[in-house]
């Protein structure tokens, strides 16, 4: 009988995680749903950047002195970007581009919570372009993926493969 009662109380668990996933925000159509558990990187000087797609994004020191919480995924926004063409393709464009909003990491010095805005763009693979700390403690993230094509009123031009 404990058996059973234990394999009940499993069974209900699994099922209220996915009725929780399944009312997550993956984007149109679910496109990020795919990227799920996946990671992009890129290394910025004396530390390592990483975005987890919809979980958390993290600066991680190259000199053995931690990780850094930068944000935990909470919303998808739209918005306009407004840039040239960059010569080697890896960049936002002119136009609206979804805007993944991670919030409530790890607490500045003397400042907030830091936050990451991580801008999309199409590319044929996912690749984390650049990183900036656009005011104190607000980072801003580029990013190339597939999940950005041809997905967005709009968004015209080279933008669609």
């Amino acid at each position: 009988m404990e058996a059973a009662k234990n394999d009940l109380s499993s069974k209900t668990s699994a099922l209220e995680q996915e009725e929780k996933d399944l009312a997550k925000d993956y984007g149109p159509d679910g496109i990020f749903r795919a990227l799920k558990g996946k990671c992009v990187s890129t290394d910025v000087g004396e530390y390592e950047y990483e975005l987890c797609w919809l979980d958390r994004t993290t600066q991680k020191s190259k000199k053995g002195h931690g990780n850094t919480s930068m944000g935990n995924f909470e919303r998808i926004d739209k918005e306009l970007a407004d840039e040239e063409e960059r010569a080697d393709g890896k960049g936002l464009g002119k136009g609206h581009r979804m805007v993944l909003r991670y919030e409530n990491g790890q607490g500045c010095w003397n400042g907030p919570n830091r936050r990451t805005d991580v801008w999309l763009a199409c590319a044929e693979k996912d690749e984390l372009w650049r990183v900036s700390e656009s005011e104190k403690c607000v980072y801003r993230m580029e990013v190339g993926t597939p999940a950005a094509c041809d997905n967005l009123p709009n968004a015209g031009g080279k933008d669609e493969l």
